[in-house]
Order: structure tokens, then C-alpha cells, then sequence
């Protein structure tokens, strides 16, 4: 009798003990809910952008940075006004995409940096959009006009630098590229696509020196 008792109460610890067991790595295995990134995106040196993702919401990386481009050749815009200066490119090495008004006119101020982004920004002839450029943060108005097959966008960004407030302002001319036959009609829809004009502007504010 006390065997059977003995082999009953071991029965019962042996069947508790693989059920805890059980219960301990479901509950390991068991998937946690992800977690709600905000759809916020990052440009990167290439051009390219990445989101945010992870537990915590991080930036994703981005793709092995590029060589920054050469300034060796740049000219340099001395504003004796303002007591700044900064380095610009003559030209943009572009064969369809113009400059109309260039170099850039560069003011500062002791203004803070804010941006109120253009909820729907299609089709609208003035734009606000907020970007961090190699890990930098920018608000970029952007106003559109055609005229004779061509599109001009005035361009005004701004961004924190030397702890002040900088604006850049600039307008580039953008032929309507289906106004060409082929090859230079796809030449110039590639040229377009591969312009990273973000990293050309976040190059020119890194040079900016206040005295």
C-alpha cells in the first residue's frame, strides 16, 4: 500500500514538473508584440532612405557612407555683412538641370530651428518638408513655376549651423525631360532621378564659418 502511495505521489511531482516545464519555455518562445514605429525617414549620404524599426525605434543604418564629395575646386563666397563665409560649387556638373540664381544666398540669425511640413504635398506649388541629412536636421520650402517647358523651384533650406540659424536660397531650372526624343529624353529622366541635390546643400551648410 505505502509502495503504491509512494509511486502515485512521485507520478504526480514528475507530471508536475514536465508541466511547468512546458509552461516556462512556451512562455520564452511566445512572440512579444512589435513595436509602432512613426513612418519618420532618414536620408542617407547615397541618397537613399531608411526608417525607423527595433524595439526601441531606431534609425535603421544606412548604407557604407560614400566618399563626400571633392570641395578642392569649390569657390569661396565671403558675406563680410554678415561676417560669414562658405564654399559652393560654380556649377553642378549637370547637362539638363540649370542654376538660376547661384551660388546660394546664405543667411543667419539667432532664430530657433522649426518646420510645419505640408501635410499633402502633391500637386501643391509650395512645399514644407522636414528631412535629416546626414544627421543633420532640415526644412526645406520648395516653390514650384513652369514656364516654356521648363520647371523653376526656388529652394530655401534651413538648419541649425555654428549655432545659429542658416537659410540657404537657391533656384534651379528642370526641363520637362518628355519634351526630348530618345536617348536624351531617358538621359535626362536618369540624370534627374541621380541628382542629389540634399547632399550637395548639406555640403555647402557644413562649410559655412561664422567670425
Amino acid at each position: 500500500m505505502k509502495k503504491t502511495i509512494t509511486i502515485i505521489i512521485l507520478s504526480l511531482i514528475i507530471a508536475g514538473g514536465i508541466a511547468t516545464w512546458k509552461f516556462y519555455n512556451k512562455s520564452k518562445t511566445q512572440p512579444t508584440k512589435p513595436a509602432v514605429c512613426t513612418q519618420e525617414a532618414k536620408i542617407c549620404l547615397d541618397g537613399s532612405y531608411v526608417g525607423r524599426t527595433g524595439p526601441n525605434c531606431e534609425f535603421q543604418a544606412c548604407p557604407a557612407a560614400i566618399p563626400t564629395q571633392t570641395n578642392a575646386d569649390w569657390k569661396t563666397f565671403s558675406d563680410p555683412t554678415q561676417k560669414i563665409s562658405f564654399q559652393y560649387p560654380e556649377t553642378l556638373n549637370t547637362k539638363y538641370i540649370r542654376t538660376q540664381v547661384w551660388p546660394p544666398k546664405i543667411m543667419v540669425s539667432n532664430d530657433a530651428f522649426t518646420c510645419n511640413p505640408t501635410p499633402d504635398q502633391k500637386g501643391l506649388p509650395e512645399t514644407t518638408n522636414q528631412k535629416n541629412i546626414n544627421e543633420k536636421n532640415y526644412c526645406i520650402d520648395i516653390t514650384s513655376e513652369g514656364a516654356a517647358g521648363t520647371i523653376y523651384n526656388t529652394y530655401d533650406y534651413f538648419t541649425e549651423t555654428n549655432n545659429k540659424l542658416a537659410s540657404i536660397s537657391f533656384i534651379l531650372a528642370y526641363p520637362e525631360c518628355a519634351n526630348y526624343p530618345d536617348p536624351q529624353m531617358t538621359e535626362c529622366q536618369t540624370e534627374r532621378t541621380n541628382f542629389n541635390l540634399d547632399s550637395l546643400i548639406d555640403q555647402i551648410a557644413q562649410s559655412v564659418k561664422t567670425s
